[in-house]
């Protein structure tokens, strides 16, 4: 399903007169909110190397979202965590530049596990309303009814903004769950 058809659908459940550069904008809104909700697993892999620390990964990486770090048979824990010792394996992620850093560098080769929650990577815009929400195609129907509920928001309507909130906070919620339990995409 695409951005168009989704404004489509959205604009069958509230007829409005709100522009579709504003329509644009609450779909880019409700795209990050999406994935706020749903914590989608992913993992990336890397070959270490021997006395080699710096590792470029994928740019939808975050620090905020990396959720566990293997290096071999080693776990690996962030420097942001309280409890970590300089004793124990540890790593930094810089999010402009994608660089994880591990210390100590790993001593033989290995591969590299790390395991992240998806994010948003998709800006939107009028002239691409061809293209797809981030979320998994199966989720792509719950942005009518956000999108209905933003429309409806914007008219005063909040019956109806209740109502089509309850109803994709409620898929999103399912959706949350049934990732919880460990579908690693």
């Amino acid at each position: 399903m695409n951005l168009a058809q989704i404004i489509a659908e959205a604009d069958l459940l509230v007829p409005n007169e709100v522009p579709q550069a504003d329509k644009v904008v609450w779909l880019n809104a409700v795209n990050q909110d999406f994935f706020n909700v749903v914590k989608i697993p992913k993992v990336a892999r890397f070959t270490c190397v021997a006395a080699q620390a710096d590792y470029v990964l994928p740019t939808d990486v975050r620090q905020k979202n990396i959720d566990s770090v293997l290096i071999g048979m080693f776990q690996y824990k962030s420097y942001d965590r309280e409890d970590v010792t300089p004793a124990q394996n540890a790593y930094y992620f810089t999010d402009d530049t994608h660089k994880l850093t591990l210390y100590p560098a790993p001593y033989t080769d290995a591969q590299g596990f790390l395991r992240y929650r998806r994010i948003a990577t998709s800006t939107f815009t009028t002239e691409n309303l061809g293209s797809q929400p981030d979320a998994p195609e199966e989720y792509h129907w719950t942005y009518i009814p956000a999108l209905a509920a933003y429309i409806a928001n914007s008219q005063d309507d909040s019956v109806k903004a209740a109502n089509y909130e309850g109803q994709y906070k409620s898929a999103w919620n399912v959706a949350a769950q049934n990732y919880q339990a460990g579908d690693v995409q």
